[in-house]
């Protein structure tokens, strides 16, 4: 039981910087995507569930990599946000990715219509403190930081590496 606690806490400490960071900064620390990525490698000798398998945590975190590069390149995402894509991804399986796409995407659409509803509607002295200011009314940023957050959050207790750790699998 202690490991997927282990497991939690640092998906969880990774992930509540990132909503605080992205939110108020419209940024994502470097390590929060450090702690994930190495927390994915400490922990796979814990839960090994053989070469095939650790090969397809490894072809997920590489496929959100080459697809975060590319939406980076497009303009589409920010570096913080697709660098943290690829680090969670490396958690999961084929199945597990599908969920975490699924979560994320759904997260952001929230968070879009959400922040494109205040951008319209919300008045600018409404909006007092700086990070508010900057979270509802700039045009150029969406932190999509929250909605990896939240597709992370969903997916580790489903995911199939967690479900090992805590023996149900």
């Amino acid at each position: 039981m202690f490991l997927p606690f282990i497991m939690l806490m640092i998906i969880a400490i990774a992930m509540l910087t990132t909503i605080y960071k992205d939110a108020t900064t419209m940024t994502i620390p470097n390590w929060t995507s450090l702690l994930v990525l190495f927390g994915f490698f400490l922990l796979v000798p814990f839960v090994w569930q053989g070469w095939a398998v650790f090969g397809e945590h490894l072809a997920s975190g590489f496929i959100m990599f080459a697809l975060g590069f590319v939406l980076f390149a497009l303009g589409w995402l920010g570096g913080g946000d697709a660098k943290l894509m690829a680090a969670t991804s490396f958690w999961w399986t084929f199945p597990d990715l599908i969920i975490y796409i699924f979560y994320t995407t759904i997260a952001g659409g929230v968070i879009s219509l959400f922040i494109l509803f205040g951008r319209q509607f919300v008045p600018a002295k409404v909006l007092t403190h700086p990070w508010l200011y900057r979270l509802i009314k700039d045009e150029k940023h969406m932190p999509y930081g929250l909605a990896l957050a939240f597709g992370a959050f969903v997916t580790l207790p489903q995911s199939e590496m967690f479900r090992f750790a805590a023996g149900s699998l």
